[in-house]
């Protein structure tokens, strides 16, 4: 096998091709075209094939991508997708390794958010999702199935009432939720997930567990974790839990470092906190609509700085002097 690098203009080049003939819209000429330039050279058709590697599921995402570059604000989806494919070709073999870590089933979810973005979906019989930042489900509903998938991040499960028919079901990485109730929140963390019924009840089941092995009724009011082989004991649902419904972010003696991570969520880039500060306690209720402002706050109330690197890249960092 040829592990060469590949020139990074061929691996643009070979992004730009799969994406674009991947779209049912291309037409013959386009198709041809892209033949043509496969065999221009043996470097072409192994990007090609890196590509193809890349995507498992190459024709869902090229569809989603050219479909997101004519809508507003999804429209970077699309460059995204490109940039992050011509990367992955240009670092192979490197890349075979790294694209594994990537996000590509958020980018193929039915339904996103972006980073500081809410959105609610209406599906049928009045049932609604509300989606928190950098959230992605995909959804089967239907009259035979009602299932919903949360991919990452966090939604607000709400059924005005309970309706005759199949059972509302919740999936994540770790768990299995049947709805009893009419709320229910669900957020996906790393290999585990929370979960509240806030009315009603709900039954979760660890995925990895057959049957009815490892199964527990949440009941309302009350909280928990579950992980691929176990439900953590239910606790009483955390008065806090509820703030993001409101743009609120709410700390209570809370270490700088956790604070910061809940924060980053809510805004694009990278945001970051200096070990030196890491032990740094806050308390507030902070507003999640301008998030610069509440990186001011800290400056202000604690012995620390923030760094700029671009808007994009943001680091607490101890303050100088203090």
């Amino acid at each position: 096998m040829n592990n060469t690098p590949i020139d990074r203009r061929i691996a643009r080049e070979a992004a730009n091709w799969y994406v674009r003939l991947q779209n049912s819209n291309a037409c013959a000429a386009e198709h041809a075209a892209g033949a043509e330039w496969r065999a221009r050279h043996a470097d072409h058709e192994r990007a090609w094939q890196l590509a193809e590697q890349f995507c498992g599921r190459a024709q869902q995402l090229a569809a989603r991508a050219e479909r997101a570059a004519l809508e507003r604000p999804r429209g970077l989806e699309r460059r995204q997708v490109l940039k992050t494919l011509a990367m992955l070709i240009a670092a192979a073999p490197l890349g075979l390794a790294a694209h594994r870590g990537l996000p590509w089933r958020e980018w193929q979810a039915d339904e996103r958010t972006a980073a500081g973005e809410q959105r609610t979906l209406d599906l049928p019989d009045g049932v609604q999702i509300r989606l928190n930042t950098g959230s992605a489900v995909d959804i089967a509903y239907d009259d035979s199935v009602r299932r919903i998938r949360l991919i990452a991040g966090e939604m607000l499960f709400e059924v005005p009432h309970m309706t005759a028919g199949p059972p509302f079901i919740v999936d994540t990485a770790e768990a299995r939720i049947v709805l009893f109730g009419n709320r229910l929140m669900v957020r996906q963390y790393p290999q585990r997930t929370y979960l509240a019924a806030l009315d009603g009840t709900a039954v979760v089941r660890p995925r990895l567990l057959p049957g009815e092995e490892g199964m527990m009724r949440l009941a309302a009011g009350r909280q928990t974790y579950v992980n691929n082989q176990a439900v953590e004991y239910s606790m009483t649902l955390a008065h806090n839990r509820l703030d993001w419904l409101a743009g609120v972010l709410r700390a209570e003696k809370m270490r700088l470092d956790d604070f910061i991570t809940e924060l980053d969520r809510y805004r694009p880039g990278l945001l970051r906190c200096d070990p030196a500060v890491a032990g740094l306690l806050i308390s507030g209720t902070f507003q999640l609509r301008d998030t610069d402002q509440i990186l001011q706050a800290l400056s202000q109330t604690l012995p620390v700085s923030v760094l700029y690197r671009t808007p994009y890249w943001v680091t607490v960092t101890p303050r100088r002097n203090a």
